[in-house]
């Protein structure tokens, strides 16, 4: 009986309670109205640490029952975006934000769940960015350790900073608030709960993209460091829990401390994203759902080339020992990406962003060899660039044209000089004459 509304009096008619109804819901304004007296007053009996003397342990008890389930109704309701508009006069916000600082599990899971659905309506979010106080008070939350609570603060956070006009007064709070993001690093290194990780993972991209400072802060080994842990605990290999972690690891590529930090972690990243490409690599190239893997792969293929471009060229032909199934996975991608340009425009996005990752280990390549012996050249072939010697083997797949024409996709001289003279170097016929060859 808790969870609805209670009986109408009699002089209650029709199109009164129709004038009642909040939106098209079952809902009346009453029973909001009388829900938020009842939330104060017990708000207010526990600040106070009164309680009325009649009052039984049981009652008390019975009566908290009830106003949580009352306030799970609201929760439900403001799920329901479209009736949001609709909540502006109840000055939920004000209420709730009073309360906040005194309110104790479960209650206050509910208050932040029902506050990150208010979030979506343009005059509450309005109503949290203008008060410092609030902001505090929610940032705060996330020192705490009841993993609910974490989930719905997160989204939360992440809502208002959704949007362009009230996200600053949030980033200003939290670039000043160095706890922040110990807070964070410590959830994403200890929490196994994968809601919990995946909501934390999607507020520090959001942050990091809107907020360069902070980003250029934030993205280093540390960061890093927990990214990885958390994937490793929650097995996240591919679908759109590992394209926001690609994400905001594209985000490390945009900024110094962020791609130092992916060379020193190289060999800890490289397998995660073969693990990923070799899921794409499942169909064969002129099958691949280019659809679903495009954000993902427009992310990694720039990481990796940022790796390369960063490091010494020998060690930039060597980065790819910690999976050496990557190249032959790129080349396999490209390949598909060629044999679908004309019915799926999309994918030459992906095909110029490995036509610059072609190019760049090419020319890292062919440096390396102007350095080494004869006997060196003849060990790369059965190690490091191994998988140029199977390139240069494969007589039907077409991957050996679908390599070199990705590399010569803009008609770079230079890129083609670097991989004639690889290919004279390392005795490469096959793939030589599919480099002179007009196609």
């Amino acid at each position: 009986m808790s969870t609805r509304n209670p009986s109408p009096p009699p002089d209650y008619d029709d199109s009164t309670k129709q004038v009642d109804m909040i939106g098209d819901t079952a809902y009346s304004r009453r029973w909001l109205f009388s829900l938020l007296i009842k939330f104060l007053e017990k708000v207010n009996s526990e600040t106070s640490a009164t309680w009325t003397s009649s009052e039984s342990d049981s009652t008390r008890k019975d009566l908290e029952t009830e106003l949580e389930e009352q306030l799970c109704c609201l929760w439900d309701l403001t799920v329901n975006r479209d009736v949001l508009k609709f909540l502006d006069e109840f000055e939920i916000v004000s209420i709730f934000n009073n309360a906040l600082g005194n309110l104790r599990n479960p209650r206050l899971l509910i208050i932040v769940g029902i506050l990150g659905n208010l979030a979506y309506d343009p005059l509450a979010c309005r109503k949290m960015s203008e008060s410092e106080a609030f902001i505090i008070r929610i940032i705060s939350l996330l020192y705490s350790r009841d993993t609910p609570t974490l989930i719905e603060t997160c989204r939360l956070i992440q809502t208002v900073l959704a949007s362009d006009e009230y996200r600053t007064p949030w980033l200003n709070e939290i670039r000043f608030q160095p706890e922040f993001f110990e807070n964070i690093l410590f959830i994403l290194n200890s929490s196994t709960n994968a809601t919990l990780l995946i909501g934390t993972v999607r507020l520090i991209d959001v942050i990091t993209r809107e907020d360069d400072s902070l980003a250029e802060i934030w993205c280093g080994e540390q960061l890093l460091t927990a990214i990885l842990t958390a994937q490793h605990q929650m097995k996240w290999l591919h679908g759109s829990e590992v394209e926001i972690i690609h994400r905001l690891l594209y985000t490390f590529s945009s900024n110094v401390n962020g791609v130092s930090a992916l060379v020193k972690s190289f060999s800890e990243v490289l397998p995660t994203f073969g693990v990923y490409l070799r899921k794409v690599c499942e169909d064969a190239p002129h099958l691949i759902h280019f659809t679903t893997y495009y954000n993902s792969l427009r992310a990694i293929i720039p990481i990796i080339d940022v790796v390369i471009a960063s490091l010494p060229c020998m060690d930039a032909m060597c980065c790819y020992l910690s999976d050496p199934q990557i190249l032959p996975c790129l080349i396999h991608i490209a390949c598909g990406c060629q044999k679908q340009k004309f019915e799926m425009p999309l994918v030459r996005g992906i095909l110029a962003d490995l036509n610059v990752l072609f190019k760049d280990i090419i020319k890292s390549v062919s440096s390396s060899l102007k350095t080494i012996d004869e006997a060196s050249i003849t060990s790369l072939v059965t190690g490091e660039l191994q998988w140029l010697a199977n390139l240069e083997g494969d007589d039907q797949c077409g991957f050996r044209e679908a390599f070199t024409n990705c590399c010569l996709n803009d008609g770079d001289a230079e890129t083609k000089a670097c991989l004639i003279s690889v290919c004279n170097q390392l005795k490469l016929p096959k793939i030589l004459e599919s480099v002179t060859t007009d196609n």
